[in-house]
């Protein structure tokens, strides 16, 4: 009989200073997002063939660093994804409370690592499979009008060991759990209300790599490099204001940024005063300006991409703690 995904559940938890090890008292418990699914699981043991002299076979198999991916998407539902990227935020205030990452103290430098676990029902026996040492090598998010807020994240991780044949409880729901359309959306750019938005994307890649060390296949630690804070949207064409700053960009006295103030770019989900997720970049510099639409009775959008340099992420829930 054939296992759809009905027989499947995912669900993660955040590990502790131990590489590979869940922090204290946390299990892994926690849902991606509403109509989350995993597109891909892949594992490689990096084999190495071996010939030898005076034949054209191989000769013996030797094995490298024990290494796996896996690619997440699903619906924006609640900001605690974010914590893979920008690690533990600050709390403050009463219901409902804010949850702001980074913390005051700036972007952890060390990267903050996740355990998946990945169960199925199958047909002979149960799978449960355990990816230690994960790190989010990257975090992107969509909407585009007519549609859902959409999520991917890529993942590599270093330990695997054999997995189990006993399934445990599926992943527990947020306290707030909401599925974010392209209507709960809001995009202000270089300090302005973008009119007529299209669609939009932010990209967070942390350039993360596993750390291996003599004496053992599997991963020892996960570092990160630079964060590379990305995105587009396109848009009605209502003005020259992009197009000046671009061309300002590459003047002999180049203007680094846009917006040249606090709140160059902000991009809102917002169900309710109580329940929103409040993204700020400051930093910000137009990558490339397009054009689209230019013939007869089409509409005109400006087509931006863009880069930033800093990053704050603003979360109001009634949640008591990060879940």
């Amino acid at each position: 009989m054939v296992r759809t995904g009905a027989h499947v559940y995912v669900k993660y938890g955040w590990e502790g200073t131990t590489y590979g090890v869940l922090g204290s008292g946390l299990t892994a418990d926690k849902k991606f997002g509403l109509q989350d699914k995993m597109s891909s699981l892949t594992l490689t043991n990096n084999k190495v063939n071996l010939a030898k002299l005076n034949q054209n076979t191989v000769d013996k198999f030797a094995y490298g660093q024990q290494q796996g991916t896996a690619s997440m998407s699903f619906t924006l539902s609640s900001p605690w994804i974010i914590g893979s990227i920008l690690g533990t935020p600050t709390k403050a205030g009463t219901t409902p409370f804010t949850y702001t990452y980074p913390q005051t103290s700036g972007l952890p430098k060390t990267a903050r690592t996740i355990q998946v676990e990945v169960g199925y029902d199958g047909l002979a026996a149960d799978i449960v499979r355990t990816l230690k040492g994960g790190i989010v090598g990257s975090l992107s998010i969509s909407a585009s009008v007519g549609g859902l807020v959409d999520c991917s994240a890529d993942i590599t991780y270093g330990v695997e060991t054999a997995p189990s044949t006993t399934l445990t409880a599926a992943p527990s729901k947020p306290a707030e759990e909401f599925p974010y359309t392209f209507a709960h959306a809001e995009l202000y750019f270089a300090g302005a209300l973008v009119a007529q938005c299209q669609d939009a994307s932010l990209s967070l890649a942390q350039n993360a790599e596993l750390l291996y060390g003599l004496g053992s296949h599997s991963g020892a630690a996960a570092y990160k490099r630079v964060l590379d804070i990305t995105g587009s949207f396109k848009a009605s064409w209502l003005n020259q204001t992009l197009l000046d700053d671009l061309l300002a960009q590459i003047a002999a006295t180049p203007q680094e940024t846009v917006g040249g103030g606090a709140t160059e770019f902000r991009l809102t989900f917002e169900k309710s005063s109580a329940e929103k997720i409040v993204i700020t970049l400051t930093g910000l510099a137009i990558n490339d300006h397009g054009v689209s639409g230019l013939e007869p009775v089409e509409p005109v959008f400006e087509d931006i991409s863009w880069t930033a340099k800093t990053i704050s992420v603003v979360a109001t829930s009634a949640a008591t703690a990060e879940q």
